[in-house]
């Protein structure tokens, strides 16, 4: 039975991914509709992934672009996204995960009855966190990042981002403010767009997971992540009460630099709102952490230890 072709574009980003990067592409292939393209760049990988994009791309399963020196993650994606048609939805794929087979077609049903004609729309999702050997750590990755506690807001995307790019399937109209994204050292292209989404696009969430998203040594979100047991966040809290802190700080350089990017498109409680969130920069951790509970206050859907 031949599968339906939908006007979507995975868009991937690798570099030295070899080691998992075969069978994610098969995922994708795999897919229960099949996108109209499937486009991958590559930041100049020297560890096999251009063999393995090769013999794809010879049996017409995908196109591949190889960066002549190395542009970073967003850069990458940028240019990435920049290649796909221009009226297509655009899914955000990575290199080392295993997307689910209905992945594209749940994202696809929901980002068509939520978008609006000439706003910017995404959808993302929920994930599955998985080993190097595809064995289930975690069923849900919102709950492995304390995310599923609290209404997705805003408010709440202000102090952390909730959302991970290999979830996000987006329109065209957010496909254009893509490529404004700025290159910084502090966020990434899905903490932007999804600022982008909660403001003045529209956005939504499938609360099931659609990927399984591989936890291993080369994984950046990961490695940050760590479970750590009620004394010693008690201890760590401490700590930042004597010592000057960089609590937030990734936060205050996103929401500043999107606030001016953006001030105009946005709305006036929109920019109060933010204003307010800057103008904690300075002050104390402590402070920090009474305006954090100050301002989810009205969005726990469940309680959790600080």
């Amino acid at each position: 039975m031949t599968k339906k072709v939908v006007p979507i574009s995975v868009v991937m980003a690798t570099y030295n991914g070899a080691k998992f990067l075969e069978e994610q592409i098969e995922s994708i292939l795999a897919q229960s509709i099949t996108p109209a393209e499937f486009i991958v760049c590559d930041d100049h990988s020297t560890d096999g992934s251009k063999e393995i994009l090769q013999k794809f791309a010879q049996k017409g399963c995908l196109q591949y672009f190889i960066n002549s020196e190395r542009l970073g993650l967003v850069g990458n994606f940028k240019k990435a996204v920049s290649y796909a048609a221009n009226d297509h939805y655009i899914a955000l794929a990575d290199q080392d995960d295993i997307w689910l087979p209905d992945k594209l077609e749940n994202s696809v049903a929901l980002l068509e009855k939520i978008q609006k004609t000439g706003k910017p729309s995404m959808v993302y999702t929920d994930l599955m966190l998985v080993d190097e050997n595809n064995s289930l750590l975690n069923p849900s990755f919102l709950n492995v990042l304390g995310s599923h506690k609290y209404q997705h807001c805003l408010e709440t995307l202000l102090f952390g981002n909730f959302v991970l790019g290999c979830t996000i399937l987006m329109n065209s109209t957010m496909r254009r403010f893509f490529a404004d994204i700025p290159e910084s050292k502090y966020y990434n292209h899905d903490a932007w767009i999804t600022m982008i989404g909660f403001s003045f696009g529209q956005i939504s969430c499938i609360d099931s997971p659609t990927v399984r998203y591989r936890k291993h040594q080369q994984n950046v979100t990961i490695s940050t992540i760590k479970k750590t047991n009620l004394l010693i966040r008690l201890i760590n809290h401490a700590k930042n009460l004597l010592i000057e802190n960089d609590f937030l700080e990734e936060q205050f350089e996103l929401v500043s630099d999107f606030l001016k990017s953006y001030q105009k498109q946005l709305s006036a409680d929109d920019q109060d709102l933010m204003n307010q969130f800057l103008s904690l920069k300075n002050v104390s951790y402590f402070k920090k952490k009474l305006a954090f509970e100050k301002h989810f206050k009205q969005h726990w859907i469940k309680r959790f230890e600080i």
